[in-house]
């Protein structure tokens, strides 16, 4: 028998008539309906952050926050306010947790009496390994104590009547959002925004419970020559110092921080170790300054005068992050310079400000005014005439 050709299979392609189906029922979808444009996030939506913490220890507890505050900032643009409440209300009971886990630095034993009459027979199952971190407590460890009582803690800080029962209304609003009745009850923007300025307003209220408590013992910590002696503390770089052994052991927030940086210097004067302990206060002032300004300027920062005096090199390598090893093996230009104004070699130059600065007479220049010399490529103050140093003049003016 002769050969039959293998006949291909017919295959029709219909995505083409598809898609253009889909496009032309989409088209008269939106045509009937505005486009839905997703709401900005309000500014106080954010307003918790400042009261949690910085710096953390473990980073499962940094994605927890980030977690929560994604979900609270996603349900609020897709308007699901209710859910952003209950959402919002986690992170809230999370700053509480970490202010009453300073509680317990401040006034430990007071706080475990508290506990005790709390939890009672609980009381032992608190400390277990379940409840704790390396045998440590932690801002969840007081998650398993009922919201309404946990409050209660706050006593040993100065709580009052009024503000217990604010915070108790909190949870019993809560609760009523949050259970799975079928009910969308918080369906506004405006319910939503009122609820979020009572929770931002009673943050700050519980915080400010530990205000005097915590600039005590942020004093006498750093008064501690295990805490401020080069010699003997855990890091000898003071910026190190600082944010390990404190501001992170002690899970500070950025309101808590902005309340020790305003502890003027001249508090430690007359103290055994004064200029270190001045030293150790300054880099906690660096460091909340370096948080909150979005354009920091470096030049401008005591803390950084102090820190790099008569070592421009120094500040170069460290905070500008030049390495003059590899700018004499690349053949770049390692940005320290002999000053104009006292001729020595400490004036370091920042491109991303375009700023210079003296580490030893503390003089400032800024790209207009420093200009180098066309012959020998020295530094000079710039001359509209021409740009050529004295040195070269007098050179010129002989041959």
């Amino acid at each position: 028998m002769p050969n039959k050709e293998k006949k291909e299979p017919i295959v029709f392609d219909l995505s083409p008539m598809v898609e253009a189906k889909v496009n032309a029922v989409m088209k008269d979808y939106w045509a009937e309906r505005p486009k839905f444009v997703l709401p900005e996030p309000p500014e106080e939506l954010f307003k918790m952050l400042e009261y949690l913490p910085e710096e953390f220890e473990d980073d499962n507890e940094e994605k927890y926050i980030d977690a929560l505050m994604l979900a609270a900032q996603t349900s609020y643009e897709n308007g699901l306010y209710q859910f952003a409440y209950v959402q919002y209300h986690m992170l809230f009971m999370t700053a509480v947790y970490y202010a009453i886990l300073k509680v317990t630095v401040f006034h430990e034993e007071e706080l475990k009496k508290a506990l005790y009459y709390l939890l009672k027979d609980r009381y032992s199952d608190f400390w277990k390994e379940t409840n704790t971190k390396n045998g440590k407590l932690y801002f969840g460890s007081f998650a398993i104590i009922n919201e309404s009582d946990v409050f209660m803690l706050l006593r040993v800080v100065g709580l009052d009547n009024n503000l217990l029962g604010e915070l108790k209304k909190l949870v019993e609003e809560r609760n009523r959002y949050a259970h799975a009745n079928g009910q969308l009850q918080l369906t506004s923007d405006e319910l939503f925004m009122e609820a979020l300025n009572s929770y931002n307003n009673k943050v700050q209220r519980v915080v400010e419970l530990l205000k005097n408590d915590l600039i005590a013992f942020y004093k006498k910590t750093i008064s501690d020559p295990d805490f401020y002696d080069p010699d003997i503390r855990a890091y000898l770089d003071p910026d190190e110092q600082m944010i390990q052994e404190f501001i992170k052991e002690y899970s500070l927030s950025r309101v808590e921080l902005n309340w020790l940086r305003k502890i003027p210097l001249s508090d430690f004067d007359g103290c055994t170790g004064g200029t270190e302990i001045k030293t150790i206060h300054s880099a906690l002032k660096h460091y909340y300054r370096e948080l909150t300004q979005d354009e920091y300027q470096p030049f401008d920062d005591p803390y950084v005068q102090h820190k790099y005096k008569n070592n421009a090199a120094e500040f170069v390598e460290r905070e500008l992050e030049i390495s003059a090893y590899e700018c004499g093996k690349q053949g770049g230009e390692f940005p320290v310079y002999e000053c104009p104004e006292c001729g020595e070699e400490q004036l370091a130059y920042n491109a991303d400000t375009h700023r210079y600065h003296c580490f030893a007479c503390d003089h400032n220049y800024t790209d207009e005014e420093i200009s180098f010399c066309e012959r020998c490529g020295s530094i000079m103050l710039r001359n509209d005439a021409v740009d050529i140093c004295p040195v070269c003049l007098e050179n010129m003016s002989k041959e």
